[in-house]
């Protein structure tokens, strides 16, 4: 008797070690993917704050470039300025906006194809290959949000400046 009740336990014990197992490698498939949710989070926050970093920049350059290129510091050369740096931030966040959706790829390729007849050669893409390579290879589009806001927060004081001197 005694030994049908120790197998009995063994058995009962057999029944909970794998569901106590499973139990807890839930929790650590749980507490597993948390972490790799937060590290990307984190690295998607990093990646933000880097690009707006070098947008900011560049954005601080394009203004002085402005300036220096008025050779002048009142407040209408700071408006046109802003105004240059807006136009050349937007200017290429559209570009790469149109670059990725092909609006332009049969205008590219045709100038490319019509230059290589003089020269006597032939393109390495038909443009079927050419819009696929750039449908299948896009530039990311935080690349072109990054620029859209940039050229978003330049235009908000070449506003105000604007409006100042009206």
């Amino acid at each position: 008797m005694q030994k049908e009740q120790n197998n009995k336990d063994l058995v009962q014990e057999e029944f909970l070690l794998p569901e106590e197992q499973d139990i807890i490698e839930e929790t650590n498939d749980q507490t597993q993917f948390e972490e790799r949710r937060k590290k990307a989070k984190r690295q998607k926050i990093k990646k933000y704050l880097i690009g707006f970093a070098v947008m900011t920049v560049v954005s601080i350059l394009l203004f002085a470039f402005g300036l220096f290129w008025q050779d002048d510091t009142s407040l209408l050369a700071i408006g046109d300025a802003l105004w240059l740096a807006f136009t050349i931030e937007f200017l290429i966040a559209w570009v790469l906006f149109v670059y990725n959706h092909n609006i332009f790829s049969p205008l590219f390729h045709g100038i490319k194809t019509f230059g290589l007849m003089f020269v006597g050669k032939k393109p390495k893409d038909d443009y079927y290959t050419y819009m696929k390579k750039i449908e299948d290879d896009p530039i990311p589009t935080f690349y072109i949000v990054i620029v859209f806001i940039s050229a978003g927060v330049l235009l908000i004081p070449a506003l105000i400046t604007l409006f100042i001197l009206i």
